[in-house]
């Protein structure tokens, strides 16, 4: 059993890698960077974004864990009913070295006063006022469990343990989760490692996180900081649909100590659950959710959604999540999210990964994130016929308008392949790139964004297939305003200020593509630049305040003109002549009669001034 989990992990980790996610960890400086060590994307090798400092071997093993104690959990639940005689209520199983508190189905929710009931040893009331989680909670299909302070005026503040010994979890089997806060009274949730007094800040031996798997969630006035490890799954805050059911390891780590009888939640004996089946494991379906006023901070992923509609996210702040802020990853249909910034990330602040459409993003703000502002990646899952017959469709239908980018390091806004995209409305400044479209991206509408200081270009429309219309846009600095290279685009109405090297800059193959209508003022090589492209058809465009820099390749070619040549030659040759002539001409002042000098002042072998006065 040991090697064949050891085989899962090495494929497990073979397909991370080839799908883009695995990441570095323990990597020092100056150390090289290899297949397993880079970040998120990382073409031709070069790592973007910041690395991930965890375990990549001992926390990919944790996450496949935790998948197999979900699954014992939800197989238990399926049957226990059925099997065990008397079981009323919530009960508590044990899973791998820990145990798990399971809350079935009930009219009414499950709250904080449920879980001091519950669990008397693993929910205890601290010093200062917080509650300590020490064993993980699952709530089942039919279960809502909300978690809200009693005072309104007062906040609530729970821990869940989370250390070298381990770590608890809330998930939603089906189930619905409610964190209840309000403007008076927050919800707080954070890792905690009590041998430390402190959250718990290391992810190689996982991290407390929470989870709603085919449910629903409702978070309203909440904090959660320092959750999760490594997958999305496991990422610290995770909305997601029904995941493929596997087999809990049957051979089980050894158990920690039970809980004394306290007359809390039935613990069930392993002998009533030997003969447990996976047969009638339960299908949970997407997941719901209604997000406003959150604040999520130092968590491996911010808020990861995947399997998922109908999601809204409001007034929430992600910040210094050690991979993604926000990510809708997959199959993530009809969301909105509005006002809401993902800021000092490691790699994205927002990511919208393949199969997800209809996401609507208003009034947000990026800034400061290692990689890009914004990734949306509409590429369809499958370019041919394929194992389990995916769909060789690509997504889109995405709208971003009115948000703020600024200062990521690399793009503010990527869009890569995908169709009927639109970013509108926008302000970026300073990114290395300001909005790019690219892979095929179809469809795509570049309208009335402020573009500010971007440091290559502020638009760029590449790579074969891509196809994209530029229009009313304001680009004011940095070296490019507009790049179009081997795509389409219509270039209309865009007015470019203090450009520094090329205004708009056409390359290769751009058929399809129309430049007309644009004001370029700056002063650089180019206006605009189309002498190694073909294809395109140039308009009239306003370039009067364009004034062209004087660099040596531009002085060298205005020298050697014909005329001017000429003109340079005979100014030479004056200068040349001038020269000689200055080094011969006599340098003595002399009297112009001189030669008319008495001959007996020559006697005298002296002619003075006054002799040459008596001539005059």
């Amino acid at each position: 059993m040991r090697a064949g989990r050891a085989l899962v992990v090495v494929a497990l980790t073979a397909a991370l890698a080839t799908a883009g996610f695995i990441y570095a960890g323990n990597i020092g400086k100056g150390e090289a960077v290899d297949a397993v060590g880079r970040n998120e994307i990382a073409d031709n090798g070069n790592v973007q974004g910041v690395l991930y400092p965890g375990d990549p071997a001992s926390e990919a093993r944790l996450v496949e864990q935790e998948d197999e104690r979900l699954v014992y959990v939800r197989t238990v639940a399926s049957a226990a009913r059925w099997r065990v005689e008397g079981l009323e209520g919530a009960y508590r199983i044990r899973t791998g070295s820990s145990y798990t508190l399971v809350l079935p189905a009930r009219n009414e929710a499950y709250t904080l006063a449920d879980l001091l009931a519950l669990a008397p040893h693993a929910f205890r009331l601290q010093d200062g006022g917080s509650y300590l989680l020490s064993e993980s909670v699952a709530v089942l299909a039919g279960a809502t469990l909300t978690l809200a302070s009693p005072d309104p005026a007062r906040g609530l503040d729970i821990r869940l343990e989370s250390g070298a010994q381990g770590f608890a979890s809330v998930v939603a089997l089906g189930g619905s989760l409610t964190l209840g806060g309000s403007e008076a009274a927050k919800v707080s949730i954070t890792s905690w490692d009590s041998t430390k007094g402190g959250p718990d800040k290391t992810t190689e031996d996982g991290r407390a996180y929470i989870r709603v798997v085919g449910g629903h969630a409702s978070f309203a006035h909440s904090d959660v900081s320092y959750l999760g490890f490594w997958s999305g799954n496991t990422g610290g805050l995770s909305l997601t649909g029904t995941d493929a059911v596997g087999s809990f390891g049957e051979q089980q780590p050894a158990a920690a100590q039970a809980p004394e009888a306290d007359g809390g939640a039935r613990l069930l004996p392993e002998a009533e659950l030997q003969n447990l089946t996976q047969e009638s494991a339960q299908d949970y379906s997407v997941v719901t959710a209604g997000i406003e006023n959150l604040r999520v901070e130092n968590n491996a992923f911010g808020l990861f959604v995947t399997n998922a509609r109908d999601v809204v996210v409001r007034d929430t702040v992600i910040y210094g999540s050690l991979v993604d802020g926000l990510v809708l990853h997959r199959f993530v249909s009809n969301a909105t999210i509005t006002g809401t910034s993902s800021s000092g990330n490691a790699v994205d602040g927002f990511s919208i990964g393949r199969s997800t459409e209809s996401i609507s993003f208003e009034n947000i703000q990026a800034r400061e994130n290692g990689r890009n502002g914004l990734s949306m990646d509409g590429r369809p899952l499958a370019d041919g016929p394929n194992a389990v017959g995916t769909a060789v469709d690509g997504y889109g239908g995405n709208q971003v308008s009115g948000g703020s980018f600024d200062e990521n390091a690399r793009y503010g806004i990527e869009v890569v392949g995908g169709a009927g995209l639109t970013v509108r409305n926008n302000r970026l400044a300073r990114n290395e790139v300001g909005i790019v479209a690219t892979d095929g991206a179809t469809d795509v509408t570049i309208a009335n964004n402020i573009l500010l200081d971007q440091t290559r270009q502020a638009v760029a429309v590449r790579e074969a297939g891509s196809r994209a219309e530029v229009t009313g846009n304001t680009i004011t600095g940095g070296d490019t305003g507009i790049y179009v290279r081997d795509a389409g685009a219509v270039v209309k109405e865009n007015t470019l200020n203090n450009i520094s090297n090329h205004g708009i800059t056409l390359l290769g193959d751009v058929n399809e593509t129309n430049v007309e209508g644009n004001y370029v003022a700056g002063n650089g090589s180019t206006a605009i630049w189309a002498e190694d492209s073909a294809g395109a058809l140039l308009g009239e465009n306003d370039i009067l305040a364009w004034v062209p820099a004087y660099t040596v390749e531009r002085v060298v070619k205005s020298v050697f003109q014909p005329l001017t040549f000429i003109w340079f030659l005979l100014g030479a040759l004056l200068l040349v002549t001038a020269v000689a002539r200055g080094k011969n001409a006599e340098r003595v002042l002399r009297s112009p009669y001189a030669d008319h000098v008495p001959l007996t002042s020559l006697s005298r072998g002296v002619v003075t001034y006054d002799d040459v006065r008596q001539l005059q």
